[in-house]
């Protein structure tokens, strides 16, 4: 009878895994979130190279196959992960989804350093208290 070992099993996947790009999550929420696992529908368009009007289709089109792209509060917020996905997926495979990765890459350093304006705001309120 050939037994299974549980653990030399999960090694090999994790093993697979990291062969084909993977790594395993670190950190918790806000380190997802500051690592760009949140986009606004702007950010998202740019990354794929789509209209804001595309993504909010491709969000209904994704909600109708079970799991939206984001969530709505007070804006749109694009879940990093759920996109690309759903480009490999429904918008051009893995090509489309290595361009919008690398775009990404390219534009959130921009994107996830503060606002001049919003330094000055905050420094003027520093300043009167």
């Amino acid at each position: 009878m050939l037994t299974l070992d549980r653990n030399r099993l999960i090694d090999l996947h994790l093993q697979m895994l990291a062969e084909l790009g993977w790594t395993p999550p670190s950190g918790d929420v806000i380190d997802e979130i500051a690592n760009g696992g949140l986009l606004t529908v702007m950010q998202a368009a740019t990354v794929c190279e789509v209209s804001d009007e595309t993504i909010r289709r491709w969000n209904a089109d994704a909600a109708r196959r079970g799991q939206s792209l984001g969530k709505k509060g007070a804006t749109w917020l694009i879940g990093r992960a759920r996109l690309l996905d759903y480009v490999e997926k429904y918008q051009g495979g893995l090509p489309a989804r290595v361009k919008a990765q690398n775009r990404l890459r390219e534009f959130w350093p921009r994107w996830s350093e503060p606002s001049e304006d919003r330094l000055g705001l905050e420094s003027r309120r520093a300043k009167a208290l």
